[in-house]
């Protein structure tokens, strides 16, 4: 299956919709779409996982790269809509301790707009 995004801002908060598999087969492709889709006043990125059927290690190293991107002061990223098994994985991992995690887009933007 292949990995889609669709980009869309709220003010400096870029949002990328995400469709599909995130795995050890389609993680580079996703972290290429997500780079090439920031823009250089992007001061957050919310990653919506609504559409991702499966997100595997692969993903989360990822998603711990554009954390790393969004940690200078004043920068932010968060990531929303997690399937109940995609969440297990975030959280058995960990990665809820160094990405906030939402559970709707609508809450995420909240906490961004206001870190």
């Amino acid at each position: 299956m292949r990995i889609d995004v669709k980009w869309r801002r709220e003010g400096d908060i870029a949002i990328a919709s995400l469709l599909g598999r995130i795995d050890s087969g389609s993680s580079d492709h996703f972290q290429g779409l997500v780079e090439a889709g920031l823009q250089a006043g992007d001061r957050a990125l919310l990653l919506d996982f609504a559409r991702i059927v499966y997100l595997s290690s692969a993903g989360l190293r990822v998603c711990l790269v554009l954390a790393r991107r969004f940690s200078d002061p004043g920068k932010a990223i968060a990531i929303c809509s997690l399937s109940a098994l995609n969440r297990d994985v975030v959280a058995v991992s960990g990665f809820d301790q160094l990405i906030s995690v939402h559970d709707s887009a609508e809450n995420a933007l909240a906490a961004l707009r206001n870190p």
